[in-house]
């Protein structure tokens, strides 16, 4: 599953240009000085990429508590191996996109950088192909694809996972609820919840935007691919007309609720208030933080998706990685990336403080507390194995995409139009998304 770099136009990354040149005068922001391209460099390999004395660090991470020692670690540790210095550049989060651009627009973009907002650089054809990194890691090829342009590895996944199906234990196991599922035999699953406890909302299913792009792994559960490859949307297809048409009938029979976001969903299920809903690896940690009781946070568990006739099951790939710019300083980045995603103590240090498994499953089996970890193990196997990215998920459009395919599915689950005219109005608007990149 790749997707040429030349269907990608720069029309979608500059068309924001007017946006972007607001903030043009803006540098990135930084707790050390940046490095310039070629600081230090050393000798060149016959494709180009050298060696460097400093490389520069782009990402959030180093900005929020919960990850800065953990990330801090892999930076010290990496240039005390081999005496090389990184330099951080931060920036929140919800930055990334603009920054990212600013700077390698700017000409001056070398080192290494966190995933957040990588789409943007994809025109720039300044990003180093990092295929031979993941040779033998074990990372899912679902996960692998949604950062593969051109036959090249743009990104290497440090943590790969997907937002699949949590349960309580106890009701599921009082119900059947297991991973192998079909639609029906979840259906009716719920529906014997449902009949136990009528106050229990038996699926928190996301009822609502912005996070209904929880619909797509649905869809393909029941055949349909949503967006090819080649960016051609599908939506409108008998396949996702089923599945929307399904899933919906969830929500007449009271077996969902709603108007539920996910932030709503956590909560109704860690206050005991539902038996089953989506969210990433992360779940295990928010039960405890939303006040769950014992009983839920001890039997916590992680299903595959159910599917239709026998289909694979699939789940959005969740996650995070880093990329390398090509050219000067590329050897010594590529050698920081391989150091961040293969060495166990700094994936423990990761997972510790971040609760999520390393991408790379022989790293993730050399950590003790991670094996230890219930929860973990059976996301792993009943989730995060079954990831896959979306086609869109490799273009500059990839936030308005999802957020126009949750603003459709939400029209339908209101009752304001038919699955079949919906999805036939939504595929025309993602196509013209689609088509702005081309």
């Amino acid at each position: 599953m790749t997707i040429s770099n030349s269907q990608l136009s720069r029309r979608a990354f500059l068309g924001g240009g007017t946006v972007l040149a607001a903030f043009g005068a803006l540098a990135l922001a930084g707790c050390a000085t940046p490095a310039a391209p070629g600081a230090g460099a050393g000798g060149a390999s016959a494709g180009g990429a050298t060696e460097a004395a400093t490389i520069n660090f782009y990402g959030n991470s180093l900005g929020e508590e919960a990850l800065k020692s953990a990330w801090q670690g892999i930076l010290d540790g990496f240039s005390k191996k081999e005496g090389v210095k990184v330099a951080p550049v931060i920036y929140p989060y919800d930055q990334a996109a603009t920054q990212l651009a600013l700077t390698g627009r700017s000409g001056n973009l070398m080192g290494v950088g966190q995933s957040g907002g990588w789409q943007v650089l994809t025109p720039m054809n300044i990003l180093a192909d990092l295929t031979d990194l993941a040779k033998g890691l074990g990372i899912p090829q679902g996960v692998l694809d949604s950062y593969t342009m051109d036959g090249k590895l743009l990104v290497l996944p440090l943590t790969a996972a997907g937002i699949g199906i949590i349960t309580n234990g106890e009701i599921a196991k009082s119900v059947g609820i297991k991973s192998g599922m079909t639609v029906e035999q979840f259906a009716t699953a719920l529906e014997k919840i449902k009949k136990q406890d009528k106050s229990l909302i038996p699926y928190a299913a996301v009822t609502k935007n912005p996070d209904l792009k929880d619909s797509v792994p649905w869809m393909w559960g029941f055949g349909s691919d949503v967006v090819t490859d080649d960016l051609k949307c599908t939506l409108g297809d008998a396949e996702s007309v089923e599945a929307v048409t399904w899933y919906k009938s969830l929500q007449d029979q009271g077996l969902t609720q709603t108007n539920v976001a996910r932030s709503d969903a956590r909560i109704l299920f860690a206050s005991g208030r539902a038996a089953i809903y989506d969210d990433a690896p992360l779940a295990s940690t928010f039960v405890k933080t939303n006040g769950a009781a014992q009983n839920i946070i001890d039997n916590i568990g992680a299903i595959s998706r159910p599917t239709v006739g026998g289909k694979d099951s699939f789940n959005r790939a969740w996650g995070s990685g880093v990329f390398a710019t090509a050219g000067e300083g590329e050897l010594t980045s590529r050698d920081f990336i391989l150091y961040a995603a293969t060495n166990v103590e700094a994936a423990t240090a990761l997972y510790e403080n971040s609760a999520v498994a390393p991408a790379a499953k022989s790293v993730a089996d050399k950590i003790p507390a991670l094996a230890a970890d219930k929860f973990q193990g059976a996301f792993r196997t009943e989730v995060s194995e079954h990831a896959r990215g979306a086609a869109w998920d490799r273009v500059a459009v990839t936030a308005q995409i999802d957020a126009a395919i949750g603003a459709g599915v939400a029209t339908i689950l209101a009752g304001q139009v038919e699955a079949q005219a919906g999805l036939n109005a939504l595929k025309k608007e993602v196509q013209g998304l689609l088509d702005s990149n081309a």
